[in-house]
């Protein structure tokens, strides 16, 4: 602004310094005329420099709130940047962990699975082996019940015996 300001004054005063030189210079009134209208541009030029100056400094000014609102702006999108980051990072190593954690159970789950097959076919064995016991068993029982059928019979009598 003082610059401007400065500026201003500098020009006016050469413009009525020069005014002044040709007014005493003892030009005609022509000259003086002409000098004056050239003043005068001068004087309405300055006014639009001084218009247009005022102008892009407030253009300036709200350029600077603008660009301070876009790096505040800035600054908390990197933040949500930098947590997401973050929380992808731990999701990632949960995900691997857990992938871990799946890949150990599936291996003893199909263990046990081996495992389970293996005692259902000792069952099954096991099974028949009983059926085949209780097959004996039944045949053992069968001949066991007509056994004492010829133990109800009365022994013939020794005749060695005393009575």
């Amino acid at each position: 602004m003082a610059t401007r300001r400065a500026r201003m004054v500098s020009v006016g005063t050469s413009v009525a310094l020069v005014a002044s030189l040709l007014g005493f210079c003892g030009c005609v009134d022509g000259d003086v005329e002409k000098a004056q209208q050239e003043a005068r541009k001068a004087k309405a030029t300055i006014t639009t420099l001084e218009f247009s100056l005022a102008r892009a400094e407030q253009q300036i000014t709200d350029l600077k709130e603008e660009l301070n609102v876009v790096r505040e702006t800035r600054d908390e999108l990197q933040k949500q940047i930098d947590q997401a980051v973050q929380e992808r990072d731990q999701a990632s190593m949960l995900a691997q962990q857990a992938e871990q954690v799946i890949t150990h159970l599936s291996a003893r789950s199909e263990g046990q699975s081996n495992a389970t097959a293996k005692l259902e076919k000792e069952i099954e064995e096991l099974k028949a082996l009983v059926a085949e016991q209780q097959t004996l068993i039944e045949e053992l029982q069968a001949a066991a019940t007509a056994v004492p059928a010829l133990d109800d019979e009365v022994p013939a009598a020794d005749p060695n015996d005393n009575p």
